[in-house]
């Protein structure tokens, strides 16, 4: 008897319990009825163990997509994976501007394991990674797997929205009309979210060419859509005809003359009477959203220093020309402003990102004019260095760092009394430049282990990474 007649015969009987009448006479050799049978169920056990399954009618093939990232170093892959448990945002996007930095990405097997990092970041750790994250989305909502130095006026729709706004981006100082034909062509595909990203891009450059493209989506049916084409569209009309957004922003604004000798404008903002103190910041950035700094200094017959000057005791009124020059990308106007109102970026914390996203070489003269670390009083909580990290979208620049870790707000989270605080030295470790790490080891060094830990790793394998050849 062969190994498929055994399987064919005996082992439907000897899966119903070999019972009599059910053909086991076919297991039965001589008297010994229990022998018998426990010698079939071995010997169909020994044929069953070494017999090929039957090959399937259909395979499901994984096409992975070709990915020329270096993976992770060996040694390194555990590290990581102790980091990333019950670590915060900042320590995760971090470690992930590192992968993108030197094109890396993580080993295949870690994957599952690093499951929510991955669908976090998956456009910065490679086209593995998109893949993984984009296994299971049905075919006609996935994108491509590209890197963004390989996106062309042929592909960028098809990569992942971060890449496509950087993309579009660099395209928009180089050429900004073929930019803003690739985002009028792309336009009705795009979900509320990316038209908020990618038609901010028009801000660089913008022209009286862009005015057709703009009032033919004024109408959008995202809110924040058409809130940013009548910002944009004021802004191309100038100062001339009627703005009721200006005008809504005189009614609140006070002015008076001062001075003996020589008398000069001053400026103040009153808040509504039904408008918290916790709600100012966002009351702010609402009122003066569709209002630019040319409207509001022609409004007072002033330049703009003039305005800042004469906004120099409210608070509240400086803060809104911080957000003006930040978002019209006046980082001379900002330097003079945090200059003083140092506490500007901690309130900036607070409020939606889309109005204040910076890129490259704009991030870094805006984050040089916005922090002020050496009149920061009172210190800022602990979501504002969050909010910080996510627009530097690396490290701070050297001399700013150094200055935080001289700084009051650093110095009391080292004292050996305070008890927390880890994820402030995470954040603090994120921002940290290579060249001034060995300094923020030093300064941790005294610190109890869980307060220290996750970030002194997150320094270690920044350095590896960085090193990996």
């Amino acid at each position: 008897m062969n190994a498929e007649e055994l399987k064919v015969q005996l082992l439907p009987i000897l899966l119903s319990g070999a019972r009599r009448g059910s053909g086991e006479e076919l297991l039965i050799l001589g008297n010994d009825r229990e022998h018998s049978i426990l010698a079939a169920l071995s010997l169909t056990g020994q044929s069953l163990r070494f017999t090929r399954p039957a090959v399937p009618s259909e395979f499901a093939v994984e096409h992975w997509p070709r990915d020329e990232r270096r993976i992770v170093p060996d040694g390194l892959r555990r590290p990581i994976l102790r980091l990333l448990d019950r670590s915060t945002d900042d320590t995760a996007r971090a470690l992930a501007l590192a992968f993108e930095k030197q094109k890396l990405r993580p080993h295949p097997f870690d994957l599952p394991l690093l499951d929510g990092f991955g669908r976090r970041y998956a456009d910065r750790l490679g086209a593995t990674a998109q893949f993984w994250v984009q296994r299971e989305t049905p075919a006609q909502q996935t994108r491509g797997y590209f890197e963004a130095d390989e996106l062309t006026a042929d592909n960028w729709t098809e990569s992942a929205l971060r890449q496509r706004v950087k993309f579009l981006r660099e395209l928009r100082n180089q050429d900004p009309a073929a930019a803003r034909s690739l985002l009028e062509r792309s336009w009705s595909g795009e979900n509320p979210d990316s038209r908020v990203q990618l038609l901010s891009i028009l801000l660089t450059g913008l022209s009286a060419e862009d005015k057709q493209f703009l009032e033919s989506i004024q109408k959008d049916r995202a809110p924040r859509v058409r809130a940013i084409v009548h910002r944009m569209l004021g802004t191309l009309s100038g100062t001339t005809g009627e703005n009721a957004a200006l005008a809504a922003c005189s009614e609140r604004i006070q002015q008076s003359k001062t001075g003996l000798l020589k008398k000069r404008l001053t400026l103040k903002l009153e808040l509504p009477a039904n408008v918290k103190e916790h709600e100012a910041n966002r009351w702010i950035q609402e009122q003066f959203a569709d209002v630019n700094l040319e409207q509001l200094a022609h409004a007072y017959r002033v330049s703009d220093r003039e305005l800042v000057d004469a906004a120099e005791k409210d608070d509240n009124l400086l803060f809104a020309l911080a957000l003006l020059s930040s978002r019209e990308r006046r980082f001379d106007l900002l330097d003079a402003i945090t200059d003083r109102l140092p506490d500007a970026w901690g309130r900036m914390g607070e409020l939606s990102d889309d109005d204040l996203e910076q890129d490259g070489k704009e991030a870094f003269k805006w984050i040089c004019a916005l922090l002020k670390p050496k009149k920061w009083v009172p210190a800022s909580p602990f979501p504002s260095w969050s909010w910080l990290h996510r627009q530097m979208e690396g490290y701070l620049p050297g001399g700013i760092m150094r200055d935080v870790l001289q700084s009051k707000v650093w110095k009391e989270q080292l004292e050996p009394e305070k008890k927390g605080g880890s994820e402030f030295v995470q954040v603090i470790c994120a921002l940290c430049p290579p060249e001034l790490r060995g300094l923020v080891r030093t300064q941790l060094d005294p610190l109890e282990v869980d307060r220290k830990d996750k970030g002194w790793m997150l320094l270690d394998i920044l350095d590896e990474l960085e090193n990996v050849r």
